[in-house]
């Protein structure tokens, strides 16, 4: 399982983790999801070399278990920081995310938690306000 990095400064008080592959990203999220305040995500460039997650498995992580990617930064020459955070309130939905949503809904991957945080019933429709 993934560690926070050592001996990194920490940005607004959240800690940077590095995720190679979409599954360690899941574990991580199984287990964090409902008890962290959110992470800054170190991704690495497609050129750079080095093993990681990509932005739309993030994407997908993210809307699975109702949480959001938001402000991205500048890491170093072979990265960049994307803060990833619970979702805090029941916003709207893209129509581009409600097609990640029934997506991950036929691969078995949607989490009750990611309907809950977009306001979607387990078929990934909109429910009444």
């Amino acid at each position: 399982m993934p560690q926070p990095e050592k001996n990194k400064k920490v940005i607004k008080e959240l800690p940077i983790f590095s995720f190679k592959s979409a599954n360690e990203l899941r574990e991580w999220l199984m287990g964090n999801h409902a008890v962290s305040e959110g992470i800054w995500l170190r991704i690495y460039k497609k050129n750079s070399g080095v093993e990681s997650v990509t932005f739309e498995e993030v994407l997908d992580g993210g809307l699975s278990f109702g949480w959001s990617e938001s402000k991205r930064i500048k890491g170093d020459e072979k990265s960049y920081l994307q803060r990833f955070t619970p979702r805090r309130t029941i916003g709207t939905t893209s129509k581009r995310n409600l097609e990640h949503v029934k997506r991950l809904i036929s691969e078995n991957k949607m989490m009750p938690s990611g309907l809950k945080a977009l306001g979607l019933d387990s078929l990934g429709k909109i429910k009444k306000r």
